[in-house]
């Protein structure tokens, strides 16, 4: 009889978050890789691949109730689609005018501006992590762009800020709405690109080759990883989560470094290792603030009668009460 290991749901969690990170880390490679297709080619058939799967993947998981988890969503998913749109347009127009690198390591201040954002909307408190954790990431950004560094503020760092500030968008309005499953705001952002460069790519085709990687790159790069990402972070801790993926961040230059010789200043690594300090402030600061003393065990109930009674504490087995389990 053969035995299969079957790896444990914190482990199978790290690796899918990591295979998220990973998958999310060629979306700059494949926009080099390309030849002869233009921006907005790039992002029309990237999104026709994105909702494709997307799609798919509803579908698989809603069945029957398919249209209605695309009605869930209501203006707030619409409006964060439309924020993923924007993300992905600025991304792409980033890459193509300035370093992988340096598009990377912006993009990932998009926790820290969540923080703000969701001040701004949710009136949610802003921590003294919060501040601090924004006053490193722009420490690094002006190292970045410093006389050392790129040609000052460039287009590029622009388009990558908004880039960033589009995804925090989309935080910010998923914690609003946390009841729904905002998957489906994916596949909106899809659409919503479509329609946007549909008229701008005037019934064009790019080359075989450039029409491939543009389909890896949304149903697979970005639409594959975040199938990926949604069902692993249900089973670790979510500074972990954000942790993990952050082999986007790593790997991403590297692609290009060893296919294209694409290589950063030292200004840029520097600023991107600040930035990067930033973000693990604000993720590591708020996970060390969790009112729970261990994963997956809560303190006591807020509600009296929600207590255990003397005789049930007696009943509790102690090796179960102390087992962390995840959520």
């Amino acid at each position: 009889m053969i035995r299969t290991m079957t790896l444990p749901a914190r482990a199978r969690g790290i690796l899918l978050v990591a295979a998220a990170g990973t998958l999310w880390s060629t979306l700059g490679l494949g926009v080099r890789m390309m030849d002869t297709a233009t921006t907005w080619q790039i992002l029309f058939y990237r999104a026709i691949a994105q909702v494709m799967v997307i799609g798919a993947w509803v579908a698989m998981r809603r069945g029957r109730g398919f249209a209605r988890s695309f009605a869930d969503i209501g203006a707030d998913g619409v409006i964060a689609g439309a924020s993923i749109s924007m993300a992905s347009v600025a991304f792409v127009y980033a890459i193509r005018i300035t370093t992988v690198a340096e598009v990377v390591f912006i993009f990932s201040m998009a926790p820290v501006l969540a923080g703000l954002l969701g001040w701004a909307l949710l009136k949610e408190p802003i921590t003294r992590i919060t501040w601090l954790a924004m006053v490193i990431v722009l420490a690094g950004i002006a190292v970045m762009n410093g006389p050392d560094g790129s040609a000052g503020f460039s287009t590029g760092t622009v388009l990558a800020l908004v880039s960033a500030f589009g995804f925090a968008s989309f935080t910010v309005l998923q914690r609003r709405r946390r009841h729904v499953d905002m998957l489906p705001t994916i596949a909106v952002s899809g659409l919503i690109t479509v329609a946007a460069t549909g008229w701008l790519i005037e019934g064009t085709i790019p080359s075989p080759g450039d029409l491939a990687v543009a389909f890896w790159l949304g149903g697979i790069a970005l639409a594959g990883g975040l199938a990926l990402y949604t069902v692993g972070a249900r089973h670790v801790r979510p500074a972990e989560s954000v942790l993990i993926s952050m082999t986007e961040i790593v790997l991403a230059p590297l692609w290009v470094w060893w296919l294209f010789n694409e290589t950063a200043s030292i200004a840029t690594l520097a600023g991107g290792a600040i930035v990067l300090t930033g973000v693990l402030t604000q993720v590591l600061g708020h996970e060390s603030k969790s009112p729970r003393r261990r994963w997956g065990q809560p303190g006591p109930p807020s509600d009296p009668r929600q207590r255990a009674t003397p005789r049930r504490r007696l009943r509790r087995r102690p090796e179960q009460a102390a087992s962390p389990r995840p959520q």
